[in-house]
């Protein structure tokens, strides 16, 4: 009789899998990762590992699909008019909070190599797409009730609000000091005279 396949038990499996892939990826890079590591790492055999994964690509391409869950849900509540008035008062404890690593952390490492994959890279730049779409049509929405200022161009600012992000999650990343106080500071003021009339 064949066994039939517990599906939270898999579920389970899978995820403890992309833990640990996640954890040898930020440690050792993606290209000195080996499914060795991350079997000892996730404490499985290699073959219960491939009964769920091909391969570090297929691994990687699915904690991406779940960080890119992530950021969509954080940056939609961002794309609002609610969010963007946050960004005008945000805080330094915020900005920290903001900056802080979360899902699975990914290294720089990880992420470069998801650019150099077709599939990835495509994936990336259409949800990059869509994000930087969202927020410009909220500010477009703004500028026709009056909340956002008539002159701004509405796409370059999506952009560079998103680019200043970009910037400060990848310094994080690169552990550079990030003077908190000084950049909520700066990012509420340019955010207040950038985008409100």
């Amino acid at each position: 009789m064949p066994r039939t396949r517990n599906e939270s038990l898999h579920q389970e499996r899978r995820q403890d899998i992309l833990q640990a892939a996640a954890r040898v990826f930020k440690a050792k890079g993606f290209h000195l990762a080996r499914t060795e590591d991350i079997c000892t790492e996730a404490g499985m055999s290699a073959g219960t590992l491939f009964r769920h994964f091909p391969d570090k690509r297929a691994m990687i391409m699915a904690i991406a699909e779940i960080e890119f869950e992530h950021y969509k849900r954080e940056l939609e509540q961002l794309a609002t008019r609610d969010g963007i008035r946050w960004l005008a008062r945000i805080t330094p404890q915020e900005l920290r909070e903001v900056l802080q690593p979360q899902g699975f952390e990914l290294g720089t490492d990880s992420w470069l190599e998801l650019a150099r994959d077709s599939e990835g890279r495509q994936r990336w730049v259409a949800f990059d797409r869509r994000l930087r779409e969202s927020l410009a049509q909220e500010l477009l929405r703004g500028q026709k009730n009056g909340w956002v200022r008539p002159a701004l161009n509405c796409v370059g600012a999506a952009n560079m609000i998103l680019a200043l992000f970009s910037g400060l999650l990848f310094d994080a990343e690169m552990g550079i000091d990030i003077d908190f106080q000084a950049n909520a500071s700066a990012l509420a003021d340019l955010v207040s005279c950038f985008i409100f009339p």
